[in-house]
């Protein structure tokens, strides 16, 4: 294995449940279902604006605009990087792994999350809204092997959504499933693995 390619959300990036508001975890419900509700991968592919996401936000929770507003800024502005995962990243690239990002983003949020210095320790990136495609589509997996000249066979994908590591597999990458809710065992899964 040369490569490891991580997802954002829920890998690299999560929040702390106590530090949210009721509105906040209920919205998050909605947003993790299974299938991914349409709009928030419109949001993610950056083909639908802040504004019209608020607005369908507003109508599903049945919510005044401006507190879903506010909502979807606490969702930003609760979001810290994950301790294990950037003990894991700076010891993958201390071990020689080339480290990128594959994850669906809207703007509003990867601009903010640029903040951290985590970001800057990835080899490159391909986040969503800024080439109109969502994973599980095989066009993005595409992208990210053409643009970095990545071989899949030599290169590990994680991701916490299942739908996302099954069509990676289906591409030829290496797939991790990585557990949201118990980030350390993940990690220590993923050291034993590589390290």
């Amino acid at each position: 294995m040369k490569n490891v390619i991580f997802d954002l959300g829920g890998v690299v990036f999560s929040r702390d449940k106590k530090l949210c508001s009721s509105d906040l975890l209920a919205f998050w419900k909605i947003i993790h279902a299974t299938p991914t509700p349409r709009f928030w991968l419109e949001f993610d592919r950056g083909t639908q604006t802040w504004e019209e996401t608020v607005s369908t936000i507003s109508d599903v929770m049945q919510m005044p605009y401006n507190h879903c507003d506010e909502i979807l800024r606490e969702a930003i502005s609760q979001t810290r990087p994950v301790a294990a995962t950037s003990e894991l990243v700076g010891q993958l690239k201390n071990a020689g792994y080339k480290l990128y990002v594959l994850s669906n983003m809207s703007f509003e949020f990867i601009s903010d999350f640029r903040k951290y210095p985590i970001l800057k320790e990835f080899d490159g990136e391909v986040i969503s809204c800024y080439y109109n495609l969502i994973k599980p589509e095989r066009a993005i997996y595409e992208l990210i092997t053409n643009k970095f000249g990545l071989n899949p066979a030599e290169t590990l994908f994680i991701d916490d959504k299942p739908v996302n590591t099954v069509a990676a597999a289906d591409f030829g990458f290496k797939v991790f499933d990585f557990d949201r809710e118990n980030p350390a065992e993940s990690c220590d899964e993923l050291r034993k693995m590589l390290i």
